[in-house]
């Protein structure tokens, strides 16, 4: 065997794994470049349906939103793919009053669902998993009376706003309930259902959410 085809037979197959290689590295950050950029257009078509958007902030498409016009969201925050969010101002001919305050470079996972009748407030830089929900209302309350109804014809109901504090992480799939404040610094873990306020800089799990680390120095 002559060198030069001992060097095609072995070198061969290292060379097209190179080749390939670089070819998925080349698609991937194009592909993601005009992701992008048409993120960015998306984001321009969508901010005029909300009261206030600051600088900087994007929504990776698509997303679903009702009633834009009772929420505001800081600057450099990004919405993940498939988010929803809601202010009811109206449910079954009921008048609502609701109010979405988001803070500044906040980070909402894909398929987040924030859902507000009464208030919800976000601190800055919240960072969440995917599906996410942030809800501070239900289809009615849990008596016998009520459960008869079928849930989409019982009226809309709130125990409380939500606040949430600066620097808190959420977990994927967890989901925080009305009548709720997490305190600056809190981590919230995957799964998680959070029926009771959490204080600062702790970490609680479960469903109910219970403290399973607490930082009081």
């Amino acid at each position: 065997m002559s060198t030069t085809h001992f060097l095609r037979v072995k070198l061969e197959p290292v060379v097209r794994v190179i080749c390939a290689i670089i070819h998925y590295i080349y698609n991937y950050k194009l592909n993601r470049y005009i992701g992008l950029f048409i993120s960015y257009l998306y984001t321009f078509w969508v901010i005029p349906n909300f009261r206030k958007v600051g600088i900087g902030t994007i929504f990776y498409r698509p997303i679903k939103l009702i009633g834009g016009k009772h929420i505001t969201i800081g600057n450099y925050t990004v919405f993940g793919k498939h988010c929803v969010i809601c202010a009811w101002d109206k449910y079954n001919d009921i008048i609502l009053h609701p109010n979405i305050e988001i803070g500044n470079g906040c980070d909402f996972g894909e398929y987040n669902h924030i859902t507000c009748i009464n208030k919800i407030s976000i601190g800055h830089n919240v960072l969440t998993g995917r599906w996410v929900t942030i809800s501070d209302n239900s289809h009615g309350i849990s008596i016998k009376e009520m459960m008869k109804i079928p849930p989409t014809q019982r009226p809309i109901y709130s125990k409380g706003p939500i606040i949430i504090g600066n620097n808190v992480w959420i977990g994927d799939k967890a989901t925080i309930l009305p009548n709720i404040s997490i305190g600056n610094g809190a981590i919230i873990a995957a799964n998680s259902v959070v029926t009771k306020n959490v204080p600062e800089y702790c970490v609680v799990a479960g469903n109910p959410a219970k403290i399973i680390k607490q930082n009081n120095d």
